[in-house]
């Protein structure tokens, strides 16, 4: 029994930082963009929040990783790059600059907050149903629309590229937060390669919920039951850790694949952005 409460415990810390990843990356692929930077914006976050520490490292995390996300997404939106290569640029730089900042404290421990574990997750599942609610709002069906039919929105007088910058604001807030968390309270200390890798996941759980923030919930379950079996395993197989850590990808994929497969066959219809990872350019509307 109490192996079990441990591994359930290990399962929602390991879900807050992936919950909130995924709520803000859920919020800019409804807007249109695919942020595959979202990963460098989780790390980056970390490294500012590993240097200065609770309480200011956690502030200022939030704010370099929002600006940060927000250069992307002035990138990818007014000049139109492409979302995808721009995203593993945006990622490798902040792997660079991150690990730079972060240097000197490698492997120094952190004080941890006293809420980190089942506590933290359920803050982050309010503010999923804050997330709901802003996509009910005026602002969020502008959001939703700017994904799906961006012209329309255009001609309507609302401008197109300001809403995506809205929703990559709040991406990166979501994102920074998570990786704030990871470092302060999920490791306790810093790591360049423990780090790494948590915006991906977000990436694929945002689809698994359908883009959809009560359902970003449960999907954030499906990773971290797999990160947390893969840290128990250890213990008892003889297998390469980076083996057993590649399972929460294989996992978030095969359920991913699985979901396809089931709206190809008329069993639910899906909500997916038409617009999604296209740039929106105004003169070719």
């Amino acid at each position: 029994m109490a192996v079990e409460l441990g591994v359930l415990f290990e399962v929602f810390k390991a879900a807050t930082p992936i919950l909130l990843a995924t709520l803000g990356a859920a919020v800019g692929q409804r807007a249109g963009v695919l942020n595959l930077g979202i990963e460098g914006t989780v790390y980056l976050s970390a490294a500012v929040a590993a240097l200065l520490g609770p309480p200011w490292g956690l502030l200022l995390a939030v704010a370099v990783g929002t600006l940060y996300n927000l250069l992307y997404y002035f990138l990818a939106n007014d000049f139109a790059l492409n979302q995808v290569l721009l995203g593993f640029a945006f990622t490798m730089v902040a792997y660079g600059v991150g690990s730079q900042v972060a240097q000197s404290r490698v492997g120094v421990p952190l004080q941890k907050p006293a809420l980190y574990g089942p506590e933290a997750f359920a803050a982050a599942v309010v503010l999923a149903v804050v997330v709901h609610v802003l996509l009910r709002t005026r602002l969020g069906v502008a959001i939703k629309a700017s994904g799906d039919d961006p012209a329309s929105l255009d001609l309507m007088g609302i401008d197109v590229y300001r809403v995506r910058k809205i929703a990559g604001a709040v991406e990166g807030l979501l994102a920074s937060a998570a990786g704030a968390y990871l470092v302060l309270a999920y490791y306790g200390s810093w790591s360049d390669q423990l780090v790494m890798g948590w915006g991906f996941l977000a990436v694929v759980t945002a689809m698994i919920a359908l883009w959809r923030p009560l359902l970003a919930i449960a999907a954030s379950l499906v990773p971290s039951t797999f990160i947390s079996l893969s840290y128990t395993l250890q213990r008892y197989l003889q297998i390469s850790p980076h083996l057993l850590n590649t399972t929460p990808y294989l996992a978030s994929i095969a359920v991913l694949v699985i979901l396809y497969i089931a709206a190809r066959r008329g069993a639910f219809k899906t909500s997916a952005p038409r617009w999604l990872a296209k740039p929106y350019i105004r003169e070719e509307r």
